[in-house]
């Protein structure tokens, strides 16, 4: 979640902060016979699963945002860089779940 509290315009007051900042950096390159995941950083509440291969030399990674759901105020970055020759397939286990709010 955000840590920094921001002030309201109509009360100069700090207010809660809002939604949740992530950020995940991954990167892949073929290794031997098989794409590998050859880098990961992550900050905030977005994360991988272990990579795995029902494909062969094709890497899965599921993307994973363990509150679930995105709501007004949430940032989330994902940088992704592939070396010539990878091959890779992002996805997520479920739908992701956009709410309504107010940010």
């Amino acid at each position: 979640m955000t840590t920094a509290a921001q002030a309201s315009p109509m009360t100069d007051t700090p207010t809660q902060p809002r939604g949740w900042a992530a950020t995940l950096d991954l990167a892949f390159a073929p290794r031997a016979d098989k794409t590998r995941l050859s880098a990961l950083k992550h900050h905030g509440p977005l994360r991988v699963q272990k990579p795995f291969f029902p494909e062969g030399d094709v890497c899965h990674v599921y993307l994973l945002h363990p509150p679930s759901g995105v709501v007004g105020g949430d940032s989330l970055t994902i940088r992704v860089d592939s070396t010539a020759g990878s091959h890779a397939l992002l996805t997520t286990p479920g739908a992701t779940k956009f709410y309504r709010s107010n940010g």
